[in-house]
């Protein structure tokens, strides 16, 4: 949902909620008037732990060394 501010004043907001009611749409004035409305907080999320990847985590792993060289964990 897109949220868009506009500054109005009073007096034409009063007559946009005056032709919202006569045309029965209670539904739109709820949201011209919604005083609690707050807009989204965006947060970055964070992708990796404080350790992930970090050399001293690797040192526990035991490591096998096959007959052509190639590396893999035990």
């Amino acid at each position: 949902m897109t949220h868009i501010k506009i500054d109005i004043d009073e007096e034409d907001l009063e007559e946009i909620i005056s032709i919202l009611a006569k045309n029965g749409r209670p539904d739109l004035i709820s949201v011209l008037t919604d005083t609690e409305f707050k807009p989204q907080r965006f947060v970055k999320k964070e992708y990796y732990s404080d350790d992930e990847g970090s050399a001293t985590s690797e040192s526990e792993y035991e490591v096998y060394i096959d007959e052509n060289g190639f590396q893999s964990l035990k």
